[in-house]
């Protein structure tokens, strides 16, 4: 904690910038207390953490409000306060909201809007994130996470491979149908944007990786921009980059022999492994309720026309519905939709022979077209 009240009632924030002989010299002189439980407070300052407040161990304010905080996150959450002061915006820190018995991290009021806002650097579920969300829609507060820079990370700017942990994927947001997350990085000082994510395939994601000190930062939060098509071909190289070295691991690994749809595919198909057509293994909206690489399941879909002798315009409900079946794929919505928007994009290539002529140049630019219409869900 970074908030307490002193003997007197008042409100007592703690600031890094003050000296700690001053601090201690403070803390011989007045006790501090919770703003909600009213209990006193233990006054740590040490020398590996920042000074803050304690609860005595086995507290129930404490069990109830707050995780154990680390160095990291005291010290994420007293830039971020600072941040909204230097810019003249009404910010609270650590309030007790006693309408619905919460006490996020900030509290920011901005042109008659409130936003609670939540540094978070420890693990938390999805259903306890939700629950604090739903609390804040209560009392028409609009919560605002900002996960922590992953210690054991390192995001260098520009585009590149990416892995998101499960953790951080529930913090992806959307801005102009674009996938982003916003982390900040308190040690840099800096806020890290992993922007226009595609997905490859699990954890593995492309991204646009961008840091902007908090000394730039503006609030409402700047809003990530979407790629240029040249930007765009990059992705294209890293993704067929990927596939060709995820499909060679795929073959050595596999011990299904005849019985692998997607190795079998490729026999009966007459291509070869090591260079699918650039039209087989593409990003499509909703691919990610495939439990398969695109790849896989897109060469088994030109198999599967081969078999029953169909084109791609004539791939209906119906037809999808006989596929996943036959591919032994989950049949729902969001499957009947991948495999929809990879037909589109066939259609509007006019491709329906994997062995069909192309250029380069219109894939891309039909990708292009497609990632910016794309939602996904993870």
């Amino acid at each position: 904690m970074l908030v307490a009240l002193t003997d007197q009632h008042e409100q007592f924030i703690l600031n890094s910038n003050i000296p700690k002989t001053a601090l201690k010299q403070l803390r011989q002189k007045t006790k501090f207390y919770c703003p909600q439980c009213k209990e006193q407070l233990q006054f740590k300052i040490g020398t590996f953490k920042i000074p803050h407040f304690a609860h005595n161990s086995k507290s129930l304010c404490d069990q109830r409000f707050s995780e154990r905080e680390s160095e990291r996150h005291l010290l994420g959450k007293e830039q971020l306060f600072q941040f909204f002061v230097s810019q003249h915006i009404d910010v609270q820190l650590e309030p007790y909201l006693q309408n619905i018995n919460q006490r996020p991290d900030l509290l920011v009021i901005e042109d008659g809007h409130r936003f609670a806002v939540e540094f978070q650097c420890s693990p938390i579920s999805l259903e306890k994130r939700e629950q604090r969300n739903n609390g804040y829609k209560r009392d028409f507060i609009r919560p605002i996470w900002i996960p922590a820079q992953p210690v054991n990370k390192e995001f260098r700017q520009g585009i590149m491979k990416i892995s998101l942990s499960k953790q951080l994927q529930q913090f992806i947001l959307t801005s102009n149908k674009q996938q982003y997350i916003m982390l900040y990085d308190p040690t840099m000082r800096q806020f890290i944007y992993l922007s226009n994510l595609m997905l490859l395939h699990g954890n593995q994601f492309i991204s646009k990786v961008q840091a902007l000190p908090i000394s730039i930062q503006k609030f409402p939060f700047y809003l990530p921009k979407v790629i240029s098509k040249k930007e765009f071909s990059q992705y294209v190289l890293l993704y067929h980059s990927y596939a060709h070295n995820y499909l060679k691991s795929r073959v050595l690994l596999s011990r299904k022999g005849v019985n692998d749809l997607f190795l079998r595919s490729v026999y009966e198909l007459r291509l070869n492994i090591q260079a699918l057509p650039k039209f087989i293994g593409v990003p499509v909206q909703e691919s990610d309720a495939i439990n398969l690489y695109s790849a896989e399941w897109q060469a088994a879909l030109f198999y599967f026309l081969r078999q029953h002798h169909l084109t791609i315009s004539e791939m209906n409900n119906q037809s999808i519905h006989n596929f996943l079946k036959w591919a032994n794929l989950l049949y729902s919505k969001r499957t009947i939709s991948a495999v929809k928007n990879y037909c589109y994009i066939l259609e509007s290539l006019s491709i329906n022979d994997p062995h069909q002529s192309y250029r380069d140049e219109e894939i891309v630019n039909q990708l292009y077209s497609h990632f910016l219409a794309i939602n996904y869900k993870y």
